[in-house]
């Protein structure tokens, strides 16, 4: 199985914190490859159109933000950048496989 999660919150989606489920908007299964693939490129697509920051690490896991959308951390006392990201995961673990962004 495979799936696209789109998660919303500080970390950027290749750091798997222990508590990275808790920032999930959305979590989707598909039984190949090639579903999840289409719709994590359409994901992709809006998202690059509604932020002008992105990185892509690990093949799909992917971050996108803007520079004024932060939170307040009173622990830290500063401004904490928000992400938006999505994740193209296999058996909810991230690809092993060197696919390029762009490929169907």
């Amino acid at each position: 199985m495979y799936q696209v999660v789109t998660l919303f919150g500080e970390y950027e989606p290749w750091w798997f914190f222990e508590d990275w489920k808790e920032e999930i908007v959305s979590f989707e299964q598909f039984d190949s490859f090639s579903e999840a693939n289409q719709n994590y490129h359409e994901k992709y697509i809006k998202l690059i159109g509604d932020y002008e920051n992105y990185v892509t690490k690990k093949h799909y896991l992917t971050a996108f933000w803007n520079k004024e959308e932060k939170r307040y951390c009173e622990d830290c006392e500063d401004d904490i950048q928000l992400f938006h990201s999505i994740m193209l995961l296999k058996e909810e673990k991230p690809m092993e496989i060197n696919h390029q962004v762009g490929s169907v």
